[in-house]
């Protein structure tokens, strides 16, 4: 911020302003109304003066003054993304940086949690560096969670550890402003000592503290939110969502590439009726095919509308709300003085289509073209982080399940995978066996899933099956496999598997899609076997072609990688898989995924 006796003396016209945006119809996003033939003041990257018509304001005005009008436009504060993983766009920081000030977006909240877990602090670090040369202003959470699950759990085996001293150390940069979701709430409820005093960090270090709260309630939900956890972003159900609002709790609507809870929330405020401001709209996880063709939160301001809720509390939800829920809304969220310049343009309320995006008083998206540049281009990952792939060599019958030979069939613990949503669930159907090795079943979409730490050569490899996934035929295989990143494979034939992990191993990480044992499409992921160091561009034309890949085997890309990549993670029920085996949830253990109590 600039000096504060400047600010002062600049809405007072003493000192003339670098720039004045005039007759707009602004957005009011504390009194929910708009506000017409308005005139923003703009010092030093500050707004010092909104006047209203009536207002002159040639006081302002001084030789050097810029002058941009907004007729006919609407005139918002910048979008605030409140909770996403920048890795699940599969983009570096700075390309990710350029497709938000295009949809409007001027400051990210990121949780770096899946760097975090192939890469440990030194990961969280290259992105806090990184953010510090991209358009957008980018804060980063604390990744709570790394891994997700404590490895003294025996449920997953983790790539690396945050722990509690490289927590407090994070909490001291001004690139943070909280501790990221706290996913094992198990270990909350349970008031395991370094989990509360991870929690006891974040409070000491006046720091907002995420939560993620999937299906809790009742005396749970209470015990979460006396921890400390403020926000979830995992309410999949309308009853659920409210319960938590009427707890004081945040509840994120997310709408990302995978996961769509927006359609169920949107409830909240048209059946329900609830006042909107403890709800906020956000993505979580969303790939680069649907940022450059769908956008990011106007496209979500869309979706709201479309679904009925009224534009002004849909734009609240991307701008006020956040701001007052991470306690910055003295700085961004509202078009008021002493905030910064962060503004974005649409000529429809009703449909909101960016054409102007500002950031702190610099226009840097105008009418489809990036007008600013990345403060830095110069930014270079170091080698290590393109060199984490270290696994044992591994053949057909390592990702098989052996049985009794004389066995014809099995009864078997399936993952069941559900469209749109973050949860799975725990199915028992018989499986056919072959030569003692129970089978796939491609009638009833049942696929071989198998996960295989990528980190420590443990030889570790969890198997089972995985229904609903999406594919008709062929296997994909896959270093996004949250939040640990181990090889995930799934497929009907071993041979395809095996290949398809082969190409994503020569390749450093990425997502290979093999069919009657030809690559029929891969994205290479290079940088901690999660994002390629290209420009979106060029990502996005690799990941359209998988997406068309997997259209044409009966799938679609959201359904498939999207899907698969959260499959690993055992911190939402019912039913994962690790590189530990199946996981239960709810039971925290690993299970057989063979009944052979049946024998």
């Amino acid at each position: 911020m600039p000096n504060i006796k400047e600010l002062m003396m600049s809405a007072q016209g003493i000192i003339k302003a670098d720039s004045i945006i005039t007759n707009a119809n602004l957005v009011s996003v504390t009194t929910g109304e708009i506000i017409e033939n308005a005139s923003i003041a703009i010092y030093k990257g500050i707004i010092t003066r909104v006047l209203n018509k009536e207002e002159d304001i040639n006081n302002y005005i001084g030789y050097r003054t810029k002058i941009i009008d907004a007729r006919n436009n609407y005139v918002m504060p910048g979008f605030i993304e409140s909770h996403i993983h920048i890795e699940s766009s599969l983009l570096n920081v700075r390309e990710f940086g350029k497709l938000e000030v295009i949809h409007g977006v001027t400051t990210v909240i990121a949780d770096p949690h899946e760097i975090g877990n192939v890469l440990g602090y030194e990961g969280v670090k290259l992105f806090i560096e990184e953010s510090k040369y991209a358009l957008p202003r980018i804060y980063f959470e604390v990744p709570s969670c790394v891994p997700a699950v404590d490895i003294n759990k025996g449920l997953d085996s983790g790539g690396k550890i945050i722990n509690n001293d490289d927590i407090r150390e994070m909490m001291k940069s001004e690139k943070i402003i909280g501790l990221g979701e706290v996913m094992d709430f198990e270990s909350v409820l349970q008031g395991e000592k370094e989990m509360l005093e991870r929690i006891e960090i974040a409070k000491s270090s006046n720091k907002v503290i995420e939560g993620h709260a999937p299906l809790l309630n009742k005396e749970k939900l209470d015990s979460y939110l006396i921890a400390g956890a403020s926000s979830d972003h995992e309410s999949s159900i309308v009853e659920e969502a409210l319960e938590k609002v009427r707890k004081g709790m945040y509840v994120f609507m997310r709408e990302g590439s995978a996961w769509k809870n927006l359609n169920e929330l949107s409830e909240l405020i048209t059946n329900y009726k609830i006042d909107s401001r403890r709800l906020i709209l956000v993505a979580d996880d969303i790939n680069v095919v649907d940022l450059v063709e769908n956008g990011h939160l106007d496209y979500l301001i869309n979706r709201a509308i479309e679904l009925g809720i009224d534009p002004i509390k849909s734009i609240q939800m991307v701008t006020i709300n956040p701001a007052e829920h991470l306690h910055i809304d003295d700085k961004i969220g509202i078009i008021a003085p002493g905030r910064y310049a962060d503004l974005v343009f649409s000529e429809n309320l009703n449909k909101i289509n960016i054409n102007t995006t500002i950031i702190e008083g610099e226009v840097v998206y105008k009418d489809g073209k990036i007008i600013a540049k990345n403060k830095s281009d110069n930014f270079i990952y170091p080698k290590y982080a393109s060199n984490t792939i270290n696994l044992n060599r591994f053949n057909e019958e390592d990702i098989l399940i052996k049985v009794k030979d004389d066995l014809r069939e099995v009864n078997t613990n399936i993952i069941k995978a559900i469209p749109g949503s973050s949860l799975t669930e725990k199915v028992v159907e018989e499986l056919p066996v072959k030569k003692g090795f129970v089978s796939s079943d491609i009638e009833r979409n049942i696929m071989h899933i198998a996960v295989v730490d990528r980190h420590h050569a443990s030889g570790n490899i969890g198997k089972g099956f995985v229904k609903n996934l999406g594919i008709e035929r062929g296997a994909i295989a896959q270093t996004i496999a949250h939040d640990t990143h181990n090889l995930i494979i799934a497929g009907y034939d071993v041979k395809d598997m095996i290949t398809a992990s082969k190409y994503v191993i020569e390749s450093n990480g990425g997502i290979a899609y093999v069919d009657k044992g030809k690559l029929v499409s891969i994205v290479k992921l290079p940088i901690a076997g999660l994002i390629n160091n290209s420009s979106y561009g060029e990502v996005y034309k690799e990941l359209k072609q998988l997406e068309e890949s997997l259209s044409a085997a009966g799938g679609s890309l959201n359904s498939v990688f999207m899907t698969l990549g959260l499959i690993s993670l055992p911190v939402i029920p019912e039913l994962r898989i690790t590189d530990k085996g199946l996981v239960d949830v709810m039971k925290g253990k690993i299970i057989d995924p063979i009944n052979r109590a049946q024998w």
